[in-house]
């Protein structure tokens, strides 16, 4: 890449975070505001809480975003922008155009999304045949307590009431 296209998307990556670092301050001014004033009606409560809820969830989709535009900076410098991090090989212009910040080719972005949806359903399948089977009663219920979905540990409270 060039030095003016790698100076064209340096200042397209340094307006996007701006434009994200005033979009995470002001989600953060209205989450401490709306928490500020008295809450009187349950339903206000409830209401509120998860306004603010979905605020700060957008901020920290905002926050991994600014996250990226960072490494994306830091690789402009070291030169390596604009390099695919699997193969080794350019990312093209018009990906980058889209997302600056893009590490991988469409190519390697491609298998590595396929590669997350095979891992997913083979997951799925896992689980649902393990829970299957501890329905049937080949499985103890205790060991029914903890199964794995994906790389987070999910932990299903049993219903002691339930036989």
């Amino acid at each position: 890449m060039q030095k003016k296209e790698l100076k064209q998307m340096e200042n397209l990556l340094l307006n996007k975070k701006n434009v994200l670092l005033q979009e995470v301050e002001d989600r953060f001014k209205k989450y401490r505001d709306a928490n500020s004033g008295r809450l009187t009606d349950i339903a206000e409560i409830a209401s509120s809480v998860l306004n603010g809820e979905l605020e700060i969830l957008v901020a920290e989709e905002d926050i991994r975003e600014l996250k990226q535009i960072e490494d994306a900076l830091a690789r402009i410098k070291a030169g390596h922008y604009g390099v695919c991090e699997q193969c080794g090989r350019p990312i093209k212009k018009a990906r980058l155009k889209a997302i600056p910040f893009a590490t991988l080719c469409v190519s390697c972005k491609e298998e590595e999304e396929r590669e997350c949806i095979e891992n997913t359903t083979q997951t799925r399948y896992d689980w649902e045949g393990s829970l299957g089977r501890a329905e049937s009663g080949d499985v103890e219920m205790e060991e029914m307590d903890k199964r794995y979905l994906g790389n987070k540990l999910i932990e299903f409270e049993r219903d002691d009431n339930k036989n």
